[in-house]
This record gives C-alpha cells, sequence and structure tokens, in this order.
C-alpha cells in the first residue's frame, strides 16, 4: 500500500580509528608538539601544538591541555585552556570545554559542550578568521 521512501543516512564524524601517538592518562607533558596523523591525549599536556596536513587531535574525556591549539581536526572531550584554530572541524563532545577564543571553518558542538570565549568562522577564500562587521544606523538627534 504505502511505497518506503529510502532514507539517508547522516554518518557522524567519526574519531580516527588509527591513533599514531597516545599521551596517556596517567602521563604529564611539558613542551610543545608539533605532529602528523592522530595524536591522542587522555592525560595533562602544557605547552603549545601544532600540525598541518590531515592532522587530528583528539582529546578525551578528563584530559586536559593548557596551551595554543593550531590543527586542521579537533575533537574535544575534555578541557582546553587557550586559543584554538582549528582550519578544517571542530567537534566538541558533551564535556568537552574550551577556554579560549576558538578560530573554525566547521563546527559541532554538542549538547552540554562549552566555548567560553570568542569564535569566529574561518574565510575560505584565504584561510583568515574575520569578524563579522556590522554596520549600525547613524541616528543623528537634535
Amino acid at each position: 500500500m504505502f511505497s518506503k521512501k529510502e532514507q539517508k543516512k547522516v554518518v557522524p564524524m567519526k574519531e580516527p580509528q588509527h591513533i599514531d601517538t597516545l599521551i596517556g592518562i596517567h602521563s604529564v607533558f611539558n613542551g610543545d608538539l608539533s605532529f602528523e596523523g592522530a595524536v591522542r591525549i587522555d592525560g595533562r599536556f602544557e605547552g603549545n601544538i601544532h600540525s598541518e596536513k590531515d592532522g587530528t587531535l583528539i582529546v578525551s574525556e578528563g584530559a586536559m591541555i593548557k596551551g595554543e591549539v593550531d590543527v586542521p581536526n579537533l575533537v574535544l572531550h575534555g578541557d582546553i585552556n587557550g586559543n584554538v584554530r582549528a582550519n578544517h572541524s571542530l567537534k566538541i563532545g558533551a564535556k568537552g570545554v574550551l577556554n579560549g577564543d576558538v578560530e573554525y571553518t566547521v563546527i559541532t558542538l554538542a549538547e552540554g559542550s562549552a566555548i567560553n570565549g570568542r569564535c569566529a568562522r574561518i574565510d575560505d577564500v584565504d584561510g583568515v578568521a574575520k569578524p563579522k562587521e556590522e554596520e549600525l544606523e547613524v541616528i543623528e538627534v537634535e
């Protein structure tokens, strides 16, 4: 009687299955990190993190980063205290907290996630985050 229409499945962004580097839950890392591939942080990281190409940083629930983060892809389930630039995608899970300004191209926020700072979308043309310019109407009072 009734025909079933094909339903398209929405596939959420998955975390990479292959992790190149893991900073364990009982680890504390002090210093700067530059990487390619996928890095997962389960412990505490103090310093700046940078990646180019297709780098993915995964911050697990309970993990904490104190420093600047500049990576193509970020999956945040823990805490970051510092400014973040995710020039491809940013996904913040329900327990994820970002205390700092963020620049992103695509952002996904789960219910319960938090960003305590300014957000700016990166322009696709030149790769620079630009604040939205607002034109204010001038009213002259006599």
